[in-house]
Order: structure tokens, then sequence, then C-alpha cells
């Protein structure tokens, strides 16, 4: 059970990161860019921080419920689809 609670906490904890970090790549690509970002650039993004936000939110009302392992597969899942997402847009 602690080590249930222990992943399931690591993998919050890396699902917030990924969420950051989405959050921020527009901002970074808009300070390197020579030209102006359109919509279709930035729509993998927004989708993602999007995916990420359900995910971490589901994630957080499963801790409550003391779903842990349910939680690490929530997070697994939101990984796959971002992958899907970057091999798709990118």
């Amino acid at each position: 059970m602690k080590n249930e609670k222990r992943n399931a906490k690591i993998a919050t904890i890396i699902i917030f990161i990924a969420l950051i970090r989405t959050i921020t790549e527009p901002l970074r690509l808009h300070y390197f860019a020579t030209e102006v970002l359109s919509f279709d650039q930035l729509k993998v993004f927004i989708i993602a921080a999007t995916v990420v936000s359900v995910g971490l939110l589901v994630m957080t009302v499963l801790y409550y419920y003391e779903w842990f392992k349910t939680i690490v597969m929530v997070a697994v899942l939101c990984i796959v689809i971002m992958l899907i997402l970057k091999y798709n847009y990118l």
C-alpha cells in the first residue's frame, strides 16, 4: 500500500511537470521564432495541455478515493496520448 501511494505521488508530479512544460513550450517557440506562430503550429500544445489538465484532475480525484494503481495508469495514458499527438502533429 505504501509503495502504491508513493508511486501515485511520483506519477502525479511527473504529469504536473509535463503540464508545465506543455504550457511553456509555445512561449519558448515564440521567443526563438523568426516569424509569427500560427494557430496550426500551436494547436498540438493546446490539445496536449488540455489532455494533461484533465488527466491531472482525474488523478487528483482518484487520489482522494485511494485508487493508487489507477492513478499510475492514468499517468501512463496521458504520456501515451502526448506521444501520439507529438508524432501526429510535429
